[in-house]
């Protein structure tokens, strides 16, 4: 083993931490019999030889006594060697999409042929895997068949072999390996889709042993992602039963057979980032019965993407799962699908909100900050949100109330506007963290609910001297001022009056409490047109909003809009777009610079294009001049849309000409927002909620 690895120089070669030295005892560490030694060099080649998937010369030198361990039989933790491989080949990586670290050509050029050599290298020798993939090493057989789809040259051979391993194989883990090698390579390879789909159909049908159920959940997903025209009708029925089957198995205490991670030794606990990443893999596993099981459904309502009747279906069998794990991940899979995508929700909110009947405090947060985002449509856990705070926090109230699952249901349940939580938040608001959010959820309420919290608010601001505690000041502000209460005009007076110079990081917040509150705000007048006409741009834009709320007319307020719609910055500029709109005909005189501003590309595009087209509409209601500004507008970016489709609505049959473009978004089974992320990303889903409301408005007035 490891012939000719000291005539190697090595100390010429580097690596992320220097010389490469230290690398011939590294690869020397992978062939220990040691568990912990082994796990401790693998550590390290990952912390410098391929330090964050970077390659280096020493890297490139380290293949072929890497592929002389993949090959040495007998020796344990080859797979991870070959999981170390795929990573240094790259997988098609592009240079010219990576970041470089230096601007000298003769060095990037130096720097991406190491990065070739590295994918040549590791593509030559990728034929020692088809002399492994019958090795008797479990651990081995699951990480070759997706590094052969990788790899290997030529596709042909490579389902071939796949497809004579699966006859053979009855480990559960490398049979469903296989199944997603199968998979990829129909991706990968156009050519062979169709018959790589075929592949993964046959295996849909039960069998026994270890193919039952876990393959045929892995075939599911693959034939999803890479051949859904070949998903069977019954795909929601296979996955639910095979879910029912893992858990089952389980409960029986019938052995996994999958052979995750350690497998039946215990792995090294090592002070590695490696045996760190698995234990935080196995406690937030928790105590699901079936993990590889519930892990694949995920990958499943991802590959089913937008078969949202098939997603939903299978979530809300996921909600009713007795297995503690299957309902947390499908908590977390609630979150992007309900706020991603448009379908029969009603019963998935409700089952979410069932999971607040639960004993495990840890359930009872997910499933409330899942709710918390869902509040536009969040009607059907209303109730048992409302129950869950009625019987009150575990413990005293904290200064950190949110973190509890008290306060998270609480604060789902504000989110809202329910009436029912405002005992609850007077409590908790007392001398607790004020959330965010917290004027966004009063100004869903009644005015009789949201004043009932002022006093709380009011006595908090009054204890905070003006300028100090600024990200305190600037919540409780703008609660205070959604109550609608005329006391809270009095903090953000305060503020007005003391010198700009101490106040200046609160000055904003406190105009915008001002605008918000109308009519009382006159009793700042003089200190509001001081601001409107002396302050910097955006408090000139907000102190003119205050102004015009309060009634104190155009005088003071056109010549800060002027200023606002000049402004170099887009945020001021949008400020004073949508105060216009406020003003509606009343800013007429301002219609040529909004047309100056429509007319230039540079000026009229993104999130900017919105208020603008909004504004053009409310000052001049002239739908043959407005309508092709907010087409134009309904395309330069999605977060326009909602407001966009709001102007039609008020325009009604005017707008008959964008009734083609709503129909298309109509059709749509995503959000209007959705990116495609995944993972923890949430969407607003309330702001689609108001576009499709707007939208069907529009549909409803010209009688379509």
């Amino acid at each position: 083993m490891f012939t000719g690895i000291d005539d190697v120089d090595w100390a010429s070669m580097s690596h992320a931490y220097g010389d490469a030295s230290d690398v011939p005892g590294l690869l020397r560490g992978l062939a220990s019999s040691d568990g912990g030694e082994r796990e401790i060099a693998l550590d390290g080649m990952y912390g410098a030889v391929h330090h964050q998937g970077d390659v280096y010369d020493s890297t490139v030198a380290c293949v072929p006594f890497l592929f002389e361990l993949v090959a040495t039989a007998g020796l344990p933790g080859r797979g991870e060697i070959v999981e170390l491989l795929c990573g240094i080949d790259g997988d098609g990586r592009d240079p010219e999409e990576m970041d470089f670290w230096s601007d000298d050509e003769d060095e990037y050029a130096a720097w991406a042929e190491t990065l070739a050599r590295a994918e040549s290298d590791t593509r030559a020798r990728s034929g020692v895997l088809l002399d492994v993939l019958a090795d008797p090493d479990a651990g081995l057989r699951r990480a070759v068949p997706g590094a052969l789809v990788q790899l290997h040259g030529d596709p042909e051979d490579v389902l071939t072999v796949l497809r004579r391993r699966l006859a053979v194989e009855r480990d559960a883990g490398v049979l469903r390996a296989l199944a997603t090698a199968v998979g990829e390579l129909g991706i990968r390879h156009e050519e062979f889709t169709e018959e790589s789909g075929a592949v993964l159909a046959s295996l849909l049908t039960r069998g026994g042993g270890p193919r039952d159920p876990g393959l045929r959940l892995s075939a599911l997903v693959q034939l999803a992602r890479c051949a859904p025209g070949q998903l069977p009708e019954r795909a929601v029925e296979i996955a639910l039963d095979v879910m029912r089957e893992a858990r089952e198995e389980a409960e029986e205490g019938a052995a996994d057979a999958e052979g995750d991670d350690a497998g039946p030794v215990p792995a090294p606990a090592t002070p590695t980032m490696i045996s760190y990443l698995r234990r935080l893999k196995a406690s937030g596993r928790g105590s699901a019965k079936a993990p590889w099981a519930t892990e694949l459904l995920g990958r499943l309502h991802r590959a089913l993407d937008d078969r949202v009747a098939e997603r939903f279906a299978l979530l809300e069998d996921q909600l009713r799962s007795p297995d503690w794990g299957q309902r947390r991940e499908a908590i977390d899979m609630a979150g992007l699908l309900l706020t991603g995508w448009r379908g029969p929700h009603e019963e998935c909110v409700r089952l979410l909100g069932e999971q607040l009947q639960e004993a495990d405090h840890r359930i009872v947060r997910r499933a409330s900050r899942e709710l918390e985002w869902l509040y536009a449509i969040g009607g059907p856990a209303a109730d048992e949100l409302a129950a869950r705070v009625a019987v009150g926090p575990e413990f005293l109230p904290q200064a950190r109330w949110t973190g509890t699952s008290y306060g998270a249901a609480l604060c789902a349940l504000a989110a809202q506007g329910d009436a029912r939580a405002v005992p609850a938040l007077v409590d908790v608001l007392r001398c607790g963290e004020v959330p965010e959010d917290l004027g966004d959820w009063i100004g869903r309420m009644t005015p009789e609910a949201a004043a009932t919290l002022a006093p709380v608010l009011l006595g908090r601001l009054s204890r905070i001297a003006p300028g100090k505690q600024p990200r305190r000041t600037e919540h409780l502000l703008k609660a205070a001022a959604a109550t609608g209460v005329a006391e809270a005009v009095g903090p953000a007076v305060r503020i007005l009056r003391a010198p700009d110079d101490v106040t200046r990081p609160v000055l904003g917040d406190a105009l915008r409490a001002l605008a918000e509150l109308g009519e009382p705000a006159l009793a700042a007048l003089p200190e509001l047109r001081r601001l409107a006409r002396d302050g910097d741009t955006h408090l000139r834009v907000r102190a003119a909003t205050a102004l015009w709320s309060a009634g104190a007319g155009t005088e003071a307020v056109l010549p800060a809009l002027s200023s606002g719609l000049a402004a170099d910055r887009r945020p001021e500029r949008v400020d004073a777009l949508r105060l216009v709109a406020r003003m509606g005909t009343e800013a007429e005189g301002l219609l040529p610079e909004l047309r100056r501003l429509a007319a230039s590309p540079e000026e009229n595009g993104g999130w900017v294009a919105g208020a603008l087209a909004t504004a053009l509409w409310e000052a001049g209601r002239d739908a043959e001049e407005s309508l092709p500004v907010l087409l134009h507008a309904w395309s330069a970016h999605i977060d326009n849309r909602p407001d966009v489709a709001g102007v039609w609505a008020r325009m009604g049959p005017a707008a008959r000409s964008a009734v083609p473009v709503v129909r298309e978004e109509l059709a749509a089974v995503r959000r209007h927002n959705n990116t495609g992320g995944t993972g923890r990303i949430r969407y607003r889903c309330a702001d689609d909620e108001r576009l499709l409301g707007h939208a069907l408005a529009l549909l409803t007035a010209c009688a379509t």
